[in-house]
C-alpha cells in the first residue's frame, strides 16, 4: 500500500473517531429521586399536606433497607398530601413506581397522582408554601386504569393493584406516558406510549421543571364523587433529563476539516522526507 494511502487513512480515521464525540447523550443518567426508604421530604421533596378535622393522612415510611422496602400513603375526608420538587430540566422523564390499594378521582382532581408540571409557592421569608399542579396534563392512576386529568382522550385499561412504573416524558411540547418500559428505550423510541399529548402548552400556574405527585384534591362530599382521596405504596421514583438528546448534532465541519489539514501536513512532511533521501 502506497504512504499516501496509509496516511490518508489514518486522517479518515482520526476525523471519524472525533466526529462520534457528537453523537447525542442524556445530559445525566436516570437517576432514583426517592427510593421507597423513609421519606420524600427527607431526600429534597417540598411536601403540601393538609389534614382538616374527619380527614386522615397516614404516612408509614420503611427503614430496614431491604430492596422490598415501600412508603405507604393513605388519605381520607378532604385530606391533600402533595409532594413536589424542582428538576432543573426543560424535558424530561419522571415515573413512579408503584402499587394502588385504594383511589379516586374526577375531572381535574386526583386521589394519587403525577403531575410533570407544578408550581411551588413560597412565603415571602422564603419558608415552602403549597404546590400548584398542571389539573388538566397530569397523570391520573385510578384503580383500573390511568388517564390525563382533565379526563379529555382515551384512558388505558390496567391493574393498578400491582406494582408498576408509570413514567412521563416531555419533550419538545409532547407528552407520552409510558407502563414499565425502561428509560432507554423511551429515549431510543422504542417504546410505545399508552397516552399521547402534543403540543402541550402548561397551564398558567404551572411551570417546565418541577413535578409533583400524591393527593393534590380537596373535594368533598358535596362532590358526586366524594372524598377524592387514595392509598397506595411507592417503592421509587426516577427521572432523567432529556435536554441534551433532543436534537441530534452534526459533526462540527471545522474539526473535520482541521484534522484533515493536519493529515495533508503530514503527507507533505513524509513525501518531502522521502525525496531527500
Amino acid at each position: 500500500m502506497k504512504l499516501t494511502q496509509k496516511l490518508g487513512i489514518a486522517s479518515a480515521g482520526l476525523v471519524l473517531g472525533c466526529a462520534s464525540v457528537g453523537l447525542p447523550s442524556a445530559a445525566q443518567a436516570a437517576t432514583f429521586l426517592f427510593d421507597g426508604t423513609g421519606t420524600p421530604e427527607a431526600v429534597g421533596w417540598q411536601l403540601e399536606s393538609s389534614e382538616p378535622p374527619n380527614s386522615t393522612i397516614t404516612v408509614t415510611p420503611q427503614f430496614s433497607g431491604r430492596p422490598s422496602d415501600v412508603l405507604s400513603v393513605s388519605t381520607t375526608g378532604t385530606a391533600v398530601n402533595l409532594y413536589s420538587r424542582n428538576i432543573n430540566a426543560n424535558n424530561y422523564i419522571i415515573s413512579l413506581g408503584v402499587k394502588v390499594l385504594r383511589s379516586s378521582f374526577n375531572s381535574f382532581d386526583y386521589g394519587l397522582g403525577l403531575s410533570p408540571f407544578a408550581q411551588q409557592i413560597f412565603f415571602p421569608n422564603g419558608n415552602y408554601s403549597f404546590s400548584e399542579v398542571d389539573r388538566a396534563n397530569s397523570l391520573t392512576i385510578g384503580e383500573k386504569s390511568i388517564q390525563w386529568s382533565d379526563l379529555v382522550g382515551d384512558s388505558f385499561a390496567i391493574d393498578t393493584s400491582v406494582f408498576h412504573e408509570y413514567a412521563i416524558s416531555y419533550i419538545d411540547g409532547n407528552l407520552n406516558v409510558y407502563v414499565d418500559n425502561s428509560f432507554d428505550d423511551i429515549i431510543a423510541g422504542t417504546a410505545t406510549p399508552v397516552l399521547t399529548r402534543t403540543g402541550v402548552t402548561p397551564q398558567n400556574e404551572s411551570v417546565v421543571g418541577t413535578v409533583a405527585f400524591g393527593d393534590q384534591s380537596n373535594d368533598s362530599i358535596s362532590f358526586d364523587n366524594c372524598c377524592v382521596n387514595s392509598a397506595y405504596q411507592l417503592d421509587f421514583i426516577r427521572f432523567q433529563s432529556l435536554d441534551n438528546v433532543t436534537s441530534v448534532p452534526e459533526p462540527s465541519t471545522n474539526l473535520a476539516l482541521a484534522f484533515f489539514a493536519f493529515g495533508g501536513l503530514l503527507i507533505n512532511k513524509k513525501l518531502a522526507s522521502s525525496r531527500r533521501r
